[in-house]
């Protein structure tokens, strides 16, 4: 591997024999190296190849701007993610987590109040495997760096790591997502008066449906139109979680401009009516 451009002294923009450019990390790699060089092999720690230039471009403003000690930090967070999750992340994530995990810390030391997180409040219920390791990876940030950062930090290093999944192959607003699911929550909450039992089998399962739902909705999938054998019956099988189907369905429409399928709409309704009995 040749060395196109230094860097710092920890990282250099170099070309592999494929002829593509990458980013290499590693404590001294670009110390007094020039244009041209052969990349010392013992020196490389971490490479990067990303999917575009621009996001190539934002990396070497990460890796030239940001002390290497959190490109390395961060680089054993997301390993320790792919391994307790058992998830690919797309490599993006080393751009944004590394970036904020820097703001973050810098924020707290400079007395720099934390930016809002209200609209992530419910981030815990939605996906609380992710904010189970986010809270952990809150910890390890508090004892590496010798900082306090509020739990509520939490919130947005789970909106990072959701945003970052493989399987996002294209790029969605986390926050209209979250808001989205949010909404029907509360939709079918104040519709029925009830709490939630987050810890339920029904409502983990409504929550999954959530998500690849307003995954489809934001990535405008087009839904199955065939209509399900049962979904005529579902206004007198089971009436009230059908009704406030439809208040779902017209929240959906008013605000994604997307027209929910009689299938989707009978879905909704089973999950809906095992929450009522759930909550019974």
């Amino acid at each position: 591997m040749i060395i196109k451009k230094r860097l710092n002294n920890n990282a250099v923009l170099a070309i592999n024999k494929k002829g593509i450019d990458i980013i290499l990390a590693g404590n001294g790699i670009g110390f007094n190296t020039k244009r041209g060089q052969e990349v010392d092999k013992n020196k490389i720690e971490k490479t990067y190849k990303l999917d575009t230039q621009d996001n190539q471009n934002k990396l070497i403003q990460v890796v030239t701007e940001i002390p290497y000690e959190y490109l390395k930090f961060t680089d054993s967070i997301i390993r320790g993610l792919k391994k307790t999750l058992q998830i690919e992340l797309n490599d993006n994530i080393y751009i944004a987590l590394t970036d904020h995990i820097y703001f973050a810390v810098t924020r707290f030391k400079e007395g720099v109040d934390n930016i809002n997180t209200s609209l992530l409040w419910d981030v815990k219920d939605i996906y609380p495997s992710e904010y189970k390791e986010a809270a952990k990876i809150l910890e390890k940030i508090n004892n590496f760096f010798q900082v306090s950062i509020p739990s509520e930090e939490a919130r947005m290093l789970t909106f990072h790591i959701v945003d970052n999944f493989k399987g996002n192959y294209k790029k969605i607003d986390m926050g209209i997502a979250i808001k989205t699911i949010t909404d029907i929550l509360n939709i079918v909450k104040y519709y029925f008066n009830i709490e939630y039992d987050v810890s339920s089998f029904n409502y983990v399962r409504f929550v999954i449906h959530l998500r690849f739902l307003t995954k489809r909705i934001l990535y405008e999938e087009r839904e199955d139109e065939n209509t399900l054998f049962f979904y005529d019956q579902l206004p007198q099988k089971m009436p009230r979680a059908f009704k406030c189907t439809l208040k779902i369905a017209e929240y959906i429409k008013k605000t994604r401009k997307v027209k929910l399928s009689k299938s989707e709409q009978a879905y909704l309704t089973i999950h809906i009516q095992r929450i009522i009995l759930n909550n019974k």
